[in-house]
């Protein structure tokens, strides 16, 4: 059984916490005067930042939790950008006439350029990189490079984010997927209850539907689920750790995953079956025919 994440963590995460308490502020004013509709051709200037090395404590209880003991010396893992680029991409949002409370996390890209020293200041830039309309919806993509003074993109992070608007939504198109791969399983990763609190504490993301059942119970998710960066990074560590190398990585969020759950299977494409750019399927797989993440990797 894992241990429990301290709470005395939550010293470390102030700017998420004043992130959320702006947001609930946000959404507040944007009920007592709604907010005209988004536009596409809506610019928002980047936000810089430079921030100090994350506290040792808070990384080496990361590093655990991610399963990933003794694997990052001296370094920090490049997943963990979801620690320290949230506060950066509430800022972004916060700019816009988004009803903050409809926004709904669709997918990660992770580039790692190189390694990300650990007891170093970090530079971080964020910027809304793209914003298109469909029915029903609004969708965001947001990059975010860290790094350091003097190599300034070490890692560079995309989230995708979907804002839902009142109305019908474009229905799905059909998509020729072709034939599935010869999947490999990496590894097996679960989750109990309260791992949506453990990662709650290790990132500041409190939203309550990954740690509080009473709420989330009332959520469209029916119960709790954990953050879907929670599951990427898991799933990052198994492929690491099975030898499974890549320097390129890009999953979308296709259904939750709920909490506690039975074991996950992380499964990849057989490096035969990589396409012209060197791609590689990859999923998360749940029980019967459930996919809770897919994408792919290089």
């Amino acid at each position: 059984m894992m241990a429990d994440v301290p709470y005395s963590l939550l010293r470390h995460q102030g700017p998420m916490l004043l992130t959320g308490a702006r947001v609930v502020g946000h959404t507040i004013l944007n009920t007592l005067s709604p907010a005209s509709k988004p536009s596409a051709d809506t610019r928002i200037a980047p936000v810089t930042r430079v921030i100090a090395a994350p506290p040792h404590d808070l990384v080496e209880q990361y590093i655990a939790w991610a399963g990933a003991t003794r694997c990052y010396d001296g370094l920090l893992p490049p997943h963990m950008v979801s620690q320290w680029s949230l506060p950066l991409v509430g800022e972004l949002l916060l700019r816009m006439p988004y009803r903050l409370t409809s926004v709904i996390n669709q997918g990660v890209s992770l580039r790692v350029c190189g390694p990300l020293p650990r007891d170093v200041p970090l530079h971080l830039s964020a910027a809304v990189e793209k914003i298109e309309e469909t029915p029903g919806r609004i969708k965001v993509v947001v990059a975010v490079a860290t790094g350091t003074a003097e190599q300034p993109s070490l890692v560079e992070a995309r989230l995708h984010m979907s804002f839902l608007l009142p109305g019908p939504r474009a229905p799905k198109p059909k998509q020729d997927r072709g034939p599935e791969p010869d999947w490999i399983t990496a590894g097996l990763w679960h989750a109990d209850a309260r791992d949506g609190l453990r990662f709650a504490l290790l990132t500041g993301d409190f939203n309550p539907i990954h740690w509080c059942a009473p709420l989330a119970r009332r959520s469209v998710f029916r119960g709790m689920v954990l953050h879907g960066f929670g599951s990427f990074v898991r799933s990052y560590e198994v492929l690491a750790q099975q030898g499974v190398r890549f320097d390129e990585i890009d999953v979308r969020f296709v259904k939750p995953v709920a909490l506690p759950c039975t074991a996950l299977s992380v499964q990849v494409a057989p490096e035969a079956a990589a396409d012209a750019e060197g791609w590689r399927a990859l999923r998360l797989a749940g029980s019967g025919e459930a996919v809770h993440l897919a994408g792919r990797l290089r």
